[in-house]
């Protein structure tokens, strides 16, 4: 802890004001800037912008999307993806709102064929994004004289997950693959006290960076069942996650398994139609965190469509809509999960005909839970680029 414009010979005051920072006085809320931020952070999901244009439907067999690696089997050509996703939030606790800006690169793709149906994948994208800003105001108790503060706690902070994949086509009916994760971080907070009293009191914070290590292994597959009919699976098994502060392990958790399923329909000409789901057992994570810290498992559900729009320089603009209905994986301080949905719409736009293209989303997501007076909305913005050299 170090003390701020420490008032001179106030070694008492000092360690008083310490004292209250740490344990949380009366005038402390035990509260967040956001309610997707609680726990070790929002899921901002491995979704390329495209995918995300559908609300996250598109996931299971887009090939620019981390998840499914039988995804990339049979790709015809290299790819090279990237993408900004910046939110912009909302959050309103009765009758009274904040309003915060997150600004994401969630995801950076290369994607290779190897010949003979064969294809391989690296990606690094966000696993958990924890990132707010609060902002609190109350009063502390020093050496018998009561006094106005104001705390501000910042959170800034994500954990990634960096993926090797392969990807094998065997057929025109059949593709497979495997990827190994890497899962690595860290989470950085500070928080600090002022006083209204600037003469007499000095200003105190503190600060602590926890960093996050763990590996997880995933397979899945594709099978069209039809013509114009494909499912898509995926699975994902995680083993140990550690929680280590300045080197030291604090604690030991699990990377959080997840199976996701799709249907993809494209019958009609120039069109994709698709649902899927995903279950994610972020209560693996649960042991990692404080007692504070509790982890919901969360299924989420997502229908979405792209149809062909018109044609822009020869080649047609794509027009993609999505609807998801998702759980958080971490739960208020009074123990409710937190729910969200959203609505999606997007564009992809040809710029080089088959050499590049650009991908635009645009996502509303509401977030509340049960019983509790805030609640969230959000905006976020999503821009790819792709070159196919």
């Amino acid at each position: 802890m170090t003390s701020l414009s420490t008032f001179p010979g106030s070694r008492r005051v000092v360690a008083a004001a310490c004292a209250a920072l740490l344990l949380g006085t009366a005038g402390v809320v035990q509260a967040q800037g956001t309610l997707s931020g609680l726990g070790f952070g929002y899921p901002v999901g491995s979704l390329s912008t495209r995918a995300a244009g559908t609300a996250g439907a598109f996931g299971e067999f887009d090939a620019l999307s981390p998840i499914n690696p039988a995804s990339i089997g049979g790709l015809p050509r290299t790819v090279l993806s990237a993408q900004a996703e910046p939110e912009y939030r909302r959050l309103s606790i009765n009758g009274r709102s904040e309003r915060t800006t997150v600004q994401r690169i969630p995801l950076l793709t290369v994607a290779v064929p190897a010949g003979r149906g064969l294809a391989v994948s690296l990606a690094a994208s966000s696993l958990l994004d924890r990132s707010f800003t609060t902002i609190t105001t109350g009063s502390a108790n020093l050496n018998g004289v009561t006094v106005p503060t104001t705390d501000r706690l910042d959170m800034r902070g994500a954990i990634g997950d960096l993926r090797a994949a392969i990807g094998w086509q065997a057929n025109s009916r059949l593709r497979v693959g495997v990827a190994g994760h890497v899962m690595t971080g860290e989470h950085v907070g500070a928080r600090e006290r002022t006083f209204a009293d600037t003469l007499r009191f000095g200003g105190v914070i503190d600060s602590s960076r926890a960093t996050y290590f763990g590996t997880a292994l995933s397979v899945g597959g594709e099978l069209r069942v039809l013509p114009n009919l494909s499912a898509h699976a995926s699975y994902r098994m995680g083993n140990d996650f550690d929680s280590r502060i300045r080197d030291t392990v604090r604690a030991t958790g699990g990377v959080p398994n997840r199976l996701g399923l799709a249907l993809r329909y494209d019958g009609i000409a120039g069109s994709t139609f698709a649902v899927g789901m995903e279950q994610v057992s972020w209560s693996d994570m649960g042991s990692m965190g404080s007692e504070r810290v509790q982890a919901y498992d969360a299924q989420n559900l997502f229908a979405g469509a792209e149809v062909a729009g018109p044609r822009l320089r020869g080649v047609p603009v794509l027009v993609r809509a999505g609807y998801a209905r998702n759980q958080l994986p971490f739960a208020t301080t009074g123990g409710a999960q937190v729910r969200e949905t959203r609505w999606s719409t997007g564009l992809g736009l040809p710029v080089a005909r088959e050499a590049a293209s650009i991908d635009l989303s645009l996502q509303r997501a509401s977030r509340s839970a049960s019983g509790q007076a805030a609640s969230e909305s959000a905006w976020l913005f999503g821009i790819g680029l792709q070159i196919r050299p």
